[in-house]
């Protein structure tokens, strides 16, 4: 199945975080697809638990523990990136070497001790850079992110079509009705998931 460009976006900062680290219903909630992942609009919130209703209609519950990080993201330029930021890279190499951008999430500072600073290859062929920003210049002829790596230093160009996203850590009660999610986590023996990672768009 081609994952659509939100999807796409949703699993690299899944990613990321993985690599570092409701109301009653008439209808009975599924379970989560195959590697316990859901993602849909909340329907219905209550003590820990949320109801995600997918695109086909099918319901979902997932459990909120203490150990659930919830992540709200929201677009920003490449100009908001600050000196000594720790971001998250995911580019592409070029026939040259280069690695020219493709998306860019910018963590909060409780993922600093919690995701590995290096830089490696996806699954997907793209490289994935955990850095420190020491520079962020923006030039005639395109726009370049220094990152600052213990092996030494990347450069990575950064095009005008590539999105940058700030991730912030944000608690439970912030949830409401009609957000759009994704959950990723484990499935529950009672059925539906226990959630590790939420992530939601800024709304």
């Amino acid at each position: 199945m081609v994952k659509t460009r939100r999807q796409r976006q949703w699993v690299v900062v899944l990613l990321a975080v993985t690599v570092g680290s409701l109301l009653a219903s008439s209808v009975a909630p599924a379970a989560p697809p195959s590697g316990a992942v859901a993602e849909g609009t909340i329907t219905a919130l209550g003590a820990g638990t949320l109801t995600l209703t997918t695109r086909d209609g099918t319901q979902v519950r997932v459990a909120v523990t203490a150990d659930t990080r919830i992540i709200q993201r929201k677009a920003v330029k490449l100009e908001d990136i600050k000196p000594n930021e720790f971001v998250g890279v995911t580019a592409r190499r070029e026939a040259d070497g280069s690695l020219t951008a493709i998306s860019i999430n910018i963590f909060p500072p409780e993922f600093r001790d919690r995701i590995r600073e290096a830089q490696f290859v996806m699954d997907t062929g793209n490289v994935m850079t955990n850095a420190t920003v020491f520079q962020n210049v923006r030039r005639i002829e395109g726009r370049t992110l220094y990152l600052r790596l213990a092996s030494g230093t990347a450069v990575i160009t950064v095009p005008r079509d590539a999105e940058v996203f700030r991730l912030t850590v944000i608690q439970f009660g912030v949830l409401r009705m009609g957000m759009r999610v994704q959950a990723r986590g484990a499935n529950s023996p009672e059925g539906g998931m226990t959630a590790t990672t939420i992530t939601v768009d800024a709304p």
